[in-house]
């Protein structure tokens, strides 16, 4: 799955990412501040201009994040090892609306029309690891409250769609808000219940494709 869906690693320093774009793209610093790549200082906690920038992407796992299409608009990055946030996303620019995108659609579209079906779940890990383990009709809401954008998105290919959330008091009341939403704009919506403490990640590491379906 790291070259199906473009996975990388971004480095522990604090400015690897910022020295390399300014010399191969020869991107401004505040370009890069705009879409979410650096972060930069509060005047008050810095005297020095040129140590105002650092990278925003750290020791992560990094998840390009394409629309339908397959164009890359954003990313998200998982901690590896301790700390917070575990999950850092691109804030929201003029091609990247959380509330409008579902990762993985690129890739799951067709078989969303084939199967006539759509399984939506919450994380990029859970939609990675069904789709590498032949479930391909899946998308991730990638934590965010389902939205009626998100609903438009799917009908074109169809308007059946199983919520798949973990199970956990969290990952109910998001179906059960999600429930509402998807129903509100037409689809035809189910959800399944998983084994107490596993998500779709989890399940289909333990105990394999056939008990996830």
């Amino acid at each position: 799955p790291i070259e199906d869906y473009q996975m990388g690693w971004a480095l522990p320093g604090w400015r690897d990412l910022l020295t390399h774009l300014e010399g191969q793209a020869k991107c401004s610093r505040d370009t890069l501040a705009k879409y979410g790549l650096v972060s930069k200082k509060e005047a008050a906690e810095t005297r020095d201009k040129t140590d105002a920038y650092y990278d925003r992407f750290r020791e992560r796992l990094i998840f390009p994040i394409q629309d339908s299409h397959g164009n890359i608009i954003a990313f998200g990055g998982r901690l590896v090892g301790d700390g917070e946030p575990k999950y850092l996303n691109s804030p929201e620019t003029l091609v990247y609306k959380k509330s409008r995108q579902l990762f993985g659609l690129n890739k799951a579209k067709e078989a969303i029309r084939r199967e006539n079906q759509v399984l939506i779940v919450e994380g990029y890990f859970d939609q990675i690891r069904a789709w590498e383990n032949g479930v391909q009709n899946v998308v991730a809401s990638c934590g965010t409250a389902l939205t009626a954008q998100q609903a438009l998105l799917l009908k074109p290919f169809t308007e059946k769609v199983v919520l798949v959330f973990d199970a956990d008091p969290a990952g109910h009341a998001a179906a059960e808000r999600g429930f509402e939403v998807l129903q509100e704009q037409g689809l035809s919506v189910f959800v399944a219940a998983l084994p107490e403490g596993h998500d779709p990640d989890s399940l289909i590491q333990e105990q394999g494709k056939d008990a996830f379906l």
